[in-house]
């Protein structure tokens, strides 16, 4: 009986492991900001203050942070994508240099997206916490800044994985200021926000 319970226990850890690694990659972890005064929140609001004005938003935004070269932020303004790029590393280097581009986008394009992210974000899970060191972490902004969710280098083909190749595209066609790229994403940003709407908690979708 007891090699039979622990036999048991040890088939319900395994399927528990499963399950975070499988929400981990489908999921985006939640994300917040603490008032304490540590390296990770200076860093934070060095980011901020470098690529994204301040977090002064009026919409949705997001961040790609690389562990070793410059970190980048995109926000939505007056109906454009402004992309702001670091030379370098933000968390090692003192003067950075922000490389800034800016591309006119439809508004069809701006609410997908914007939808996409909501879904994202509303979706996102503590149980999807991102484990890892090296590798580049990607946040999405809604809401001005409000609502926030990441995650960290995600296995192919999984939800997160659309979702930074999506993020991927966006800055390419906003360094090339190109709006019909942007528009082309629409039909895949429309169908990896069902993906991650299908997430949602049963008693809350409507």
């Amino acid at each position: 009986m007891n090699i039979n319970k622990t036999a048991y226990l040890i088939l319900i850890i395994i399927g528990l492991c499963f399950t975070v690694e499988a929400s981990a990659q489908s999921r985006l972890y939640p994300t917040g900001r603490d008032n304490s005064k540590n390296s990770l929140t200076a860093y934070a609001a060095r980011v901020d203050s470098l690529l994204l004005n301040n977090r002064k938003l009026n919409s949705f935004a997001f961040t790609i942070r690389p562990s070793f070269t410059g970190e980048l932020g995109c926000y939505y303004e007056n109906s454009e994508l402004v992309l702001r790029i670091a030379n370098k590393c933000i968390w090692y280097s003192k003067n950075i240099e922000i490389n800034e581009h800016r591309c006119k986008i439809s508004d069809e394009a701006a609410n997908s997206i914007n939808l996409l992210f909501s879904a994202a974000i509303f979706s996102s899970s503590y149980l999807a916490r991102p484990n890892g060191l090296d590798g580049e972490t990607y946040e999405i902004l809604i809401k001005g800044g409000f609502c926030t969710a990441e995650c960290w280098s995600p296995k192919k083909d999984t939800n997160c994985y659309k979702l930074v190749e999506i993020l991927k595209t966006l800055v390419s066609a906003t360094k090339e200021n190109d709006k019909v790229a942007i528009d082309n994403l629409i039909p895949k940003m429309t169908e990896l926000t069902k993906e991650f709407e299908s997430l949602f908690p049963e008693d809350v979708k409507e």
